[in-house]
C-alpha cells in the first residue's frame, strides 16, 4: 500500500497506474490519500510513502524510512545520475544517505507579467527586476510602477521571507542561516532577516484584506493586477483561478540583494555580481520505503518504477508541488507547464532554462528538514504577518518568532533537534537513534 500525504493530484495519478503496475509485477497497487496531519500521526500499514520533501528529517528521525538500497541507486533503470544536481547532491541526501527518491522539487522563483513587455520577433519579455528593490515596484514599458503581489497566507509568508533574506546573506553561510549548528539558536533576528521583513512590510502597505497564498499571488499577475509574484510554474497548471486568466507569465530566478551582510565584520557590503539563491523545500515530493513494509523487495522496485521513465513523467506532472527533475525530462517540460496558452514559445523556453539553471547547482539552500518543521514555519509566518511598517517592528516580530522557535526546540528536545539539524546538513552521518 502507498500512502500519499497532502497531494490529492498525485494520489489520483497513482491510481491510474494500477493496471500498468499489475501487468509489470503481478501485484496490486493500493493507494491511500491523506493529509499532513495523517502523516504526522503515523504510517500504519504503508509499504511506500509519498510526502513533501521538507518532511524527510521528520520521517527518518521517527524511524519510518529505510535507506535506499545500493542496488536501486546503482541500477541503470533508475538512472540516478540523470537527476539534477540540486536533487541528487542536495535535497535527497540526509545524514549522508539517500532515504527517498524524487518526484520533483520546484525551486522558489520570481514570476513577472509577460504581457507588459512583448518584444518583436517573438522574444520573451525581460523584466529588469534583478534585485529585491526593483522587484517590489517594477516599471514595465511605458506603464507606471506596479507593486508585486507578495504571498503571505499560511506558510507562504515564511517562505517568502526566507527567499528574500537569503539574498542578503553570504553564500557560504546560507545553508546554516536559520539555526546555529552549535546550539540550534535561531538566526532569524540577524540583520538580513530584519532588512528583508522591513522591505516586505513596506512593499505590502497597506496590507491586503485577505493574505494571498502562492496561487492567489500568481493569479494577480496572470490577470494584470500585479507586476510580479513568487511561486513556481506548476501552480499555474493546477490552479483553476489562474487557468482562467489570459496574460503570459515570465519566470526567472529569485532576485538578489544589492548588498550582502558580512557577519564577521557586522557590516553591509555592496555586491556587483551577487550569487543567486536556489531555495528548495517549499514544496517537492519524495518517495520512501517504510520500515514497516513486509515486502521490501517489491516496495523498492515500486519506488524505482515510480520515479524513472514514463511512469515518473505521468505521475509527477499531475502535481502542483513538483517539477521536471531529470535532464532527460527537459524536452517533456511542457507536461508540467501545461499548454503554452498565450505565452510565446520563446517565453516558455526561457522558463525551462531558468528552472534548469536553478537546479544545476549541487549546493542548493534547503528549508531545514527538521522534525516538526511546519511548526517552525508557521511561527515565522505568523510573525511576518504581525509586523508593522518600520525596522523596529520587524525586529520585534522576528524576536517573537525566535522565542517561539526556541520553545518548539526545547519541547521537542534540543539535543534531538540539534542532531537532526546536523543530519540535515550532512554533518552527522549516523542513523536515527
Amino acid at each position: 500500500m502507498v500512502q500519499v500525504a497532502g497531494d490529492d493530484e498525485l494520489a489520483a495519478g497513482l491510481r491510474l497506474l494500477r493496471g500498468e503496475w499489475k501487468a509489470r509485477s503481478g501485484g496490486e497497487l493500493d493507494v491511500r490519500a491523506g493529509s499532513l496531519d495523517d502523516l504526522a500521526a503515523g504510517l500504519a500499514g504503508a509499504d511506500l510513502v509519498i510526502f513533501p520533501s521538507r518532511w524527510l528529517g521528520h520521517l527518518v528521525e521517527r524511524g519510518d524510512l529505510r535507506p535506499m538500497r545500493r542496488s536501486v541507486l546503482d541500477s541503470a533503470e533508475l538512472g540516478f545520475n540523470d537527476l539534477f544536481p540540486a536533487l541528487r547532491s542536495g535535497e535527497l541526501r540526509y545524514a549522508g544517505q539517500i532515504y527517498a527518491l524524487s518526484l520533483g522539487s520546484p525551486p522558489l522563483m520570481a514570476c513577472y507579467d509577460g504581457a507588459a513587455e512583448q518584444s518583436p520577433g517573438n522574444e520573451p519579455p525581460q523584466p529588469a527586476a534583478r534585485t529585491w528593490d526593483e522587484f517590489d515596484s517594477i516599471k514595465t514599458g511605458a506603464e507606471a510602477p506596479r507593486p508585486a503581489a507578495l504571498p503571505l497566507a499560511d506558510r507562504a509568508a515564511a517562505i517568502s521571507l526566507l527567499g528574500r533574506a537569503l539574498g542578503y546573506i553570504e553564500p557560504h553561510r546560507r545553508s546554516e542561516a536559520l539555526f546555529d549548528p552549535a546550539s540550534m539558536a535561531p538566526g532569524i533576528t540577524q540583520p538580513p532577516f530584519v532588512r528583508a521583513l522591513t522591505e516586505m512590510v513596506a512593499a505590502t502597505e497597506p496590507p491586503p484584506e485577505i493574505p494571498l497564498d502562492f496561487a492567489a499571488a500568481l493569479g494577480r499577475v496572470h490577470t494584470g493586477q500585479s507586476a510580479a509574484a513568487l511561486g513556481w510554474p506548476t501552480i499555474v497548471k493546477t490552479s483553476a483561478a489562474i487557468a482562467a486568466a489570459t496574460r503570459p507569465l515570465h519566470w526567472a530566478p529569485l532576485p538578489v540583494g544589492r548588498q550582502i551582510y558580512q557577519q564577521l565584520q557586522a557590516t553591509w557590503e555592496n555586491q556587483s555580481t551577487p550569487a543567486r539563491v536556489t531555495l528548495l523545500g517549499a514544496e517537492g515530493r519524495l518517495v520512501g520505503v517504510t520500515t514497516a513494509t513486509r515486502n521490501a523487495v517489491a516496495a523498492f522496485e515500486l519506488a524505482q518504477w515510480l520515479t524513472a521513465g514514463d511512469p515518473a513523467v505521468q505521475l509527477s506532472s499531475r502535481s502542483g508541488g513538483t517539477l521536471w527533475f531529470r535532464a532527460s525530462q527537459v524536452p517533456l517540460a511542457g507536461k508540467w507547464l501545461g499548454p503554452p496558452g498565450p505565452a510565446a514559445p520563446a517565453d516558455q523556453a526561457a522558463t525551462i532554462a531558468a528552472v534548469d539553471q536553478a537546479l544545476a547547482t549541487d549546493s542548493p539552500v534547503l528549508i531545514p528538514r527538521l522534525p516538526s518543521i511546519d511548526e517552525y514555519l508557521n511561527a515565522l509566518a505568523q510573525a511576518v504577518r504581525s509586523a508593522e511598517p518600520g525596522e523596529a517592528s520587524a525586529r520585534t516580530a522576528l524576536e517573537a518568532a525566535s522565542a517561539a522557535w526556541e520553545s518548539i526546540t526545547d519541547r521537542l528536545g534540543r539535543d534531538k533537534q540539534l542532531r537532526a539539524y546536523h543530519r540535515h546538513l550532512n554533518i552527522d552521518e549516523g542513523g536515527p537513534d
